[in-house]
């Protein structure tokens, strides 16, 4: 993620977090209902990634989104919120 995009606030991180586990839950559902192997016919060659790299993408943003929102819950714990 580009430095100016990160999470700056608990509720952006939560936000985030929110965000990614819908693609996560969107790109599941492609591979399930198409298959692993399916591509996107209307994306051109050079933009065409399998469903089962596409979920395997989402998944690693999700597990970033996920130790994001720790870090957060762990400086809010430290300050006495969020628990």
């Amino acid at each position: 993620m580009k430095k100016q995009y990160e999470p700056q606030t608990i509720e952006q991180a939560l936000g985030y977090l929110i965000e990614e586990c819908g693609e996560v839950c969107a790109a599941a559902g492609k591979t399930l209902r198409w298959g692993p192997q399916s591509v996107n016919p209307e994306l051109s060659r050079e933009e065409q990634e399998t469903n089962a790299e596409c979920l395997w993408r989402e998944m690693r943003d999700l597990s970033g989104a996920i130790a994001r929102m720790r870090k957060f819950i762990a400086n809010e714990e430290t300050n006495g919120g969020w628990s």
